[in-house]
């Protein structure tokens, strides 16, 4: 018994350990991956990149890449060129934004500071699907056992009601004659 204990413990620990270290040789790979792309790329085509990716919006990678906008629309025009820690820093930019997946929002959030907060709540569903479904699924499962408990009384005592319909229209008695069929009204009616 004190073996199955030992081995439930050692699976415990070490369970964790082992998918960390295969996530985290994943996450080098796809570093290492974006890397690659990034390196082959002229410094004008990932600043394109990134400008694309924000679907224009030049104010938000420009608090991203720590420049003015303007700087930002002369490179890109072709006006100056970047100095060589500029395209260091865009290099950087660059393997972070193909290192997730192509996402500017992800971007946005870990790099711009006046985004961060606002995509945290703006693209919570998107960026943590598991969270938001596994939440959302135990609040209905309580919503639905408490609204089953509150409505508990109203379901008896129409059960109650239908049962006792039911009784009624099976002993009812003989349908009463109606003696007034046969009879004239003379208030209302004459005889032809």
């Amino acid at each position: 018994m004190k073996i199955k204990h030992l081995l439930l413990v050692v699976t415990l620990i070490v369970s964790p350990v082992i998918f960390s270290s295969c996530s985290s040789s994943d996450e080098a790979e796809n570093r290492i991956e974006a890397a690659k792309v990034v390196e082959s790329r002229s410094n004008e085509d990932l600043l394109n990149d990134l400008y694309l990716a924000s679907d224009g919006d030049i104010e938000s990678l420009s608090r991203i890449l720590q420049v003015t906008p303007s700087s930002i629309n002369r490179l890109r025009n072709g006006k100056t060129v970047a100095t060589a820690k500029f395209e260091e820093k865009v290099k950087t930019v660059a393997i972070y934004y193909y290192q997730n997946d192509r996402k500017f929002s992800l971007l946005q959030s870990a790099l711009d500071e006046e985004y961060g907060w606002y995509d945290s709540i703006l693209n919570f569903p998107s960026h943590h699907p598991w969270i938001f479904w596994i939440v959302n699924i135990v609040l209905l499962l309580i919503l639905a056992f408490a609204a089953i408990i509150a409505i508990w009384p109203i379901l008896a005592e129409m059960l109650i009601f239908l049962i006792a319909w039911i009784v009624s229209l099976i002993c009812a008695p003989e349908q009463m004659p109606d003696n007034f069929t046969n009879s004239i009204n003379p208030t209302i009616e004459q005889v032809l």
